[in-house]
């Protein structure tokens, strides 16, 4: 008979979108794709075993309605997902749920990683933590291998001591490769109609072709520094992802564009994409991350091999706070890359960062008008998170400059003052002109298929408070 696991995401609060690199509970009904938990169900499978898959936020499912489907599926394993902000309702659900079901638990993702122990510390029923990539550690897990044998795992033995083993080697090519197509995962457990970002035509599709960051050094990134750690970028094989992108092609036909979910689509791999996939011939649009210092050669050719939206961290205006967070760029330079950009024919999602160490209501203003300047398709304006773990949090942390939330608030500058820089940033940047003379353009992706995301997001930037 076969093992049987229960992959999930658990339920928070609505409109909580934990598959981001930062999670947060969305403005604008955004669910990005659960696809580093997916791409372990689609390995679980491989290796024999049964999976149930449920993205409790993503499906709007209840706490009774996920227990009820789990108790159900009757597992022998549980995976967990967890999140940040969700971690205290996570662990009391994950006790809840082994406790119901009778199953073995196990927390996985990059939150947990932040701090394994303490999230192993605060657990009860599960037993198991994995810090870093998690497919292997899980499958062997589940073989019945000894924890104790287990790269990546944290355990607790049954004399309660939390018991941590070494790191093993991030997965390489082959082993990439061999997991797979997280898209055909996708087809069989979840519904494409229930996953929505603002910037990409709609129904859209996550894949990711390779892990990590080969700048790897801002100081402000989560997932270098807790999860895919240091400048290291492990790829797929080009065919490979190119085969994928066939499948969805053929096997999803309601799929309108592809979001690379790459931390950094780098120059390089994007030369070979792109010369591959003008030779394959395949059409559908696609989208990636990137940083803003591609050559314009490179843009245009891009735009030649189907690219439509590439989603950028300009993060501030000032030269001596992206200095401070070790971003590597200028102003000057992400400007030029802006204007060849949009010389290419390509539309820009800019990220834009506010509660940088330096930052100052004059430097914030200047971010939130250069943002007008070079003018993104699309844009976020975000608090940013100093995530324990990263040399951004010790940095505030070491000062007192932290709320009781865990933000960044300074002597001068406080959180609440920057929440409402956010929110005029937004208004500014989407009661432009220039915006309304995009959706005039754009009507129908601009506004009708966006309607419930309008009102959503006005309240959100006009009187409701950020959730945090």
């Amino acid at each position: 008979m076969a093992m049987k696991a229960a992959l999930v995401s658990p339920p928070f609060v609505k409109d909580y979108m934990r598959n981001a690199r930062c999670d947060f509970v969305s403005l604008s009904g955004t669910q990005w794709y659960p696809i580093l938990l997916g791409q372990c169900g689609a390995w679980l499978e491989k290796r024999g075993v049964e999976v149930l898959f449920i993205d409790a936020p993503a499906q709007g499912l209840s706490f009774e309605e996920t227990e009820v489907r789990v108790k159900a599926f009757e597992p022998d394993w549980i995976v967990f997902y967890s999140g940040r902000l969700s971690e205290g309702s996570d662990a009391a659900f994950s006790n809840r749920l082994c406790a119901a079901t009778g199953a073995r638990g196990v927390f996985v993702g990059p939150y947990a990683s932040i701090n394994p122990e303490a999230t192993l510390s605060k657990l009860d029923a599960v037993k198991f933590v994995v810090d870093g990539e998690f497919e292997h550690p899980v499958a062997e897990l589940l073989e019945g291998r000894d924890p104790a044998q287990i790269g990546n795992l944290l355990w607790r033995g049954e004399d309660g001591t939390i018991r941590r083993n070494p790191r093993r080697p991030p997965l390489q090519r082959a082993e990439l490769d061999a997991i797979p197509f997280v898209s055909a995962f996708f087809k069989k457990h979840l519904d494409v109609k229930t996953y929505r970002a603002l910037s990409e035509p709609y129904p859209y599709m996550d894949i990711l072709t390779g892990r990590g960051c080969k700048w790897g050094l801002c100081s402000y990134c989560l997932w270098v520094h807790t999860f895919a750690r240091g400048p290291v970028y492990n790829t797929r094989s080009i065919e490979n992802v190119i085969e994928e992108m066939r499948f969805i092609e053929k096997e999803l036909p309601q799929v309108r564009s592809l979001m690379i979910q790459d931390d950094t689509f780098t120059q390089d791999r994007i030369t070979e994409f792109c010369h591959a996939r003008l030779k394959a011939g395949l059409k559908l649009p696609w989208s990636c991350y990137c940083r803003a210092d591609l050559s314009a050669e490179t843009l245009q050719l891009m735009k030649r091999a189907g690219a439509l939206n590439l989603h950028v961290g300009f993060e501030s205006a000032d030269d001596g706070i992206l200095k401070n967070v070790r971003k590597g760029l200028t102003r000057e330079r992400m400007t030029r890359f802006a204007v060849d950009a949009r010389s290419a024919g390509l539309r820009l999602h800019g990220d834009f960062a506010l509660g940088f160490p330096g930052e100052t209501r004059e430097t914030a203003q200047a971010t939130i008008d250069w943002a007008l300047q070079i003018r993104p398709h699309t844009a976020q304006f975000q608090l940013m998170i100093p995530f324990p773990g990263t040399p951004f949090h010790d940095y505030l942390a070491q000062r007192g400059w932290l709320d009781k939330n865990g933000y960044p608030s300074y002597p001068d500058l406080s959180s609440a003052e920057l929440e409402s820089i956010s929110k005029r940033a937004y208004r500014r940047f989407y009661l432009h002109p220039a915006y309304f003379a995009q959706m005039l353009a754009h009507p129908f992706e601009t506004v009708f298929s966006r309607i419930g995301v309008y009102f959503k997001a006005v309240p959100a930037v006009f009187w409701k408070r950020y959730v945090r």
